[in-house]
């Protein structure tokens, strides 16, 4: 039993009576016999923060992945990360309070030629959002949200398409009882269409880099999702329920959802289009 020999050399490793899988434990997460753990950990935080990780291949920091971009960076911060206390958290904040984090997405063009790539961080990259992130924005827009932390699962809504061996005797509700999706329960066969339409990952084994991809299938999702049209109705009924002119309903909602209130043009596409389906429904 022993290490890998390219960090701690041929030597077994020293076990007390037992399996010895703490001491090999102990052996991986050792700053001083295994430099790469700090660092792997630093890197996926950066990558999930700015969009790409100081090494771009964050699954693979071996002779065929990428070299890192700021290798004295990465250092740095994997050496403050292990005397930090190995506090995730702590090196969250010290990364979203930087000023490379703090960088407009739009740059010039003398730099965007000098670096097209934006591999020396001369702006902060856009980044897609995640289909766990969308779901709970959905959520929490519609007031639904249920941000109690910890608890058990919530069993996955199997829908008519879900089918096969091994389904579940019990299917969830379709808005996830309100839930975080980090609180939803995952069946490696019967995954939720909506957050596999965004590029969330099967978890068949561990992804560091997600796959990006824009696809007709999100935008249909969006549009004809049973767990949309519910938010969708949820929300309506709770603007509805307060009393407001169009124009301020309007207002309203492009705030709780864009966190901005709408242009000129935006409102009165918004009021034009509400008056058209009045129209419509009135006729039917």
């Amino acid at each position: 039993r022993r290490f890998l020999e390219a960090l701690t050399g041929d030597g077994p490793i020293t076990t007390s009576p037992g399996s010895g899988r703490l001491e090999l434990a102990r052996a991986i997460t050792d700053p001083a016999r295994n430099p790469f753990i700090a660092r792997v950990v630093v890197n996926r935080v950066w990558h999930h923060l700015f969009g790409r990780g100081l090494v771009g291949s964050v699954d693979n920091f071996g002779v065929l992945g990428e070299p890192p971009t700021h290798p004295e960076l990465l250092d740095y911060l994997a050496d403050r990360f292990v005397r930090g206390g190995w506090s995730v958290k702590r090196l969250i904040r010290e990364l979203v309070l930087s000023g490379a984090y703090r960088m407009a997405s739009h740059a010039g063009p003398e730099a965007d030629a000098a670096d097209p790539q934006n591999l020396l961080l001369h702006r902060m990259r856009l980044r897609r959002l995640e289909g766990e992130a969308i779901r709970d924005s959905v959520l929490a827009v519609s007031g639904r949200l249920d941000r109690t932390a910890f608890g058990p699962a919530v069993p996955v809504h199997l829908t008519p398409f879900l089918e096969g061996r091994g389904r579940p005797k019990a299917s969830g509700p379709p808005d996830g009882a309100g839930r975080r999706s980090v609180y939803q329960s995952v069946y490696r066969n019967f995954l939720n269409p909506f957050l596999l339409a965004f590029d969330t990952p099967i978890p068949f084994s561990t992804v560091g880099r997600r796959q990006v991809s824009n696809v007709p299938a999100q935008a249909l999702i969006l549009l004809n999702d049973q767990f949309v049209h519910e938010q969708a109705a949820v929300w309506a009924k709770a603007v509805l329920a307060r009393p407001a002119n169009g124009e301020d309903r309007v207002r309203g909602m492009y705030v709780a959802a864009f966190g901005r209130p709408p242009t000129g043009d935006e409102s009165a596409a918004c009021l034009d289009f509400v008056k058209e389906q009045a129209a419509r429904y009135a006729r039917s």
